[in-house]
């Protein structure tokens, strides 16, 4: 782009002007791809990942795990700083297992309470709220179970230290269950390779994901709704603590008076006693 400008001798001079595409293209030619896509991958999520991140942590989180937008402010997932256990393998399968957990948790907290609250299930909703239903008495009441306490606790307790011992060895050793006997199903036990998606008739019973765009896609989302649980749970754990009532009575609370039942107005409610 050129412009006419007059000089003192009354004679025209042609003017270049900067052109705004020339402009934009040197940038972009000047950075590194990689480098770019880390930063666009970033910036894209924005928000807390896009303040919180750093070029330490996307020289390691490349976006390659599901739901990866080179947040680490801490830098547990770091490579150079992993020891023990605790490696950035570990907390990435970690993640996933507790996010699911929490899934499974954050339904199990509101389900029973609202069902109750419904007349749906043979419960008060004082009885179904999910801090006093299944605890060791006298905290608890087990007046409907099938068994007294103590043999339902040690029961789950074995049940599961069962599960998670398996869980344990198909992460330390993938494909080892297959090889395993367990009542005939080592062949759907045998996973994918990956221990935090086996796979599988149990694990993907209606063949989700069929091309790997579709199931990375299935796999962020997955993440992200753990991670929002995750953080649910930890909500409905404090308003248990602060208030003595279930969630979804919390919710009601708030709904018919916004104002008083609050943060602010549970909290102010403990500071007084």
């Amino acid at each position: 782009m050129q412009a006419v400008a007059s000089t003192f001798s009354g004679a025209a001079v042609r003017v270049a002007q900067p052109s705004g595409r020339t402009t934009r293209r040197s940038v972009v030619v000047r950075a590194e791809g990689s480098e770019l896509a880390k930063v666009e991958r970033v910036a894209k999520a924005g928000g807390l990942y896009k303040n919180f991140t750093s070029g330490q942590a996307l020289s390691y989180l490349d976006g390659s795990l599901p739901g990866d937008f080179g947040f680490d402010p801490l830098g547990l997932s770091d490579p150079e700083g992993a020891g023990g256990f605790i490696t950035p393998e570990w907390l990435a399968y970690s993640e996933v297992i507790h996010g699911r957990w929490a899934m499974l948790g954050a339904a199990g907290f509101l389900a029973p309470e609202i069902l109750a609250s419904a007349g749906v299930i043979p419960a008060t909703p004082e009885e179904a709220v999910w801090f006093r239903s299944g605890v060791i008495p006298p905290a608890g009441q087990y007046g409907k179970y099938w068994v007294d306490p103590y043999t339902l606790f040690w029961i789950e307790a074995i049940l599961m230290n069962f599960a998670e011992l398996k869980r344990w060895q198909d992460f330390k050793n993938p494909g080892s269950q297959a090889k395993q006997y367990f009542l005939g199903l080592e062949a759907v036990l045998g996973g994918s390779g990956n221990p935090a998606y086996p796979g599988g008739q149990f694990f993907n019973m209606f063949n989700l994901g069929k091309t790997p765009e579709a199931m990375k896609k299935l796999q962020t989302n997955e993440i992200r709704n753990g991670r929002l649980a995750m953080i649910a749970c930890l909500g409905m754990a404090a308003q248990a603590t602060m208030t003595t009532e279930g969630p979804f009575k919390n919710l009601l609370d708030h709904l018919a008076d916004p104002v008083s039942n609050n943060l602010l107005g549970n909290l102010s409610t403990i500071l007084k006693h």
